[in-house]
């Protein structure tokens, strides 16, 4: 299993104990879903390197929730005060 994310790889083995929950991996609709955007959208992204994901192989790709939830919040623009 690999890892992709700003041209950094990494092997399954040098994940972190938190990661080898497979209940916090989702697949790219899932975390479409999640989101509440298209899968093309998280496709996207993916291909830009803005959002972190598993390549177990040619096939499979998963996602870690709480790298979506850390995108989330990265990205937030906080609201402007209306006086």
């Amino acid at each position: 299993m690999r890892f992709f994310y700003n041209k950094v790889l990494t092997t399954y083995k040098h994940m972190n104990k938190e990661t080898k929950n497979w209940s916090e991996l989702l697949t790219i609709p899932d975390a479409a879903d999640y989101l509440n955007i298209s899968h093309w959208t998280v496709r996207k992204w993916m291909r830009l390197k803005r959002i972190p994901y598993m390549q177990v192989n040619s096939r499979v790709i998963r996602i870690e929730k709480k790298d979506l939830d850390q995108f989330v919040k990265e990205t937030k623009i906080p609201a402007k005060k209306i006086s």
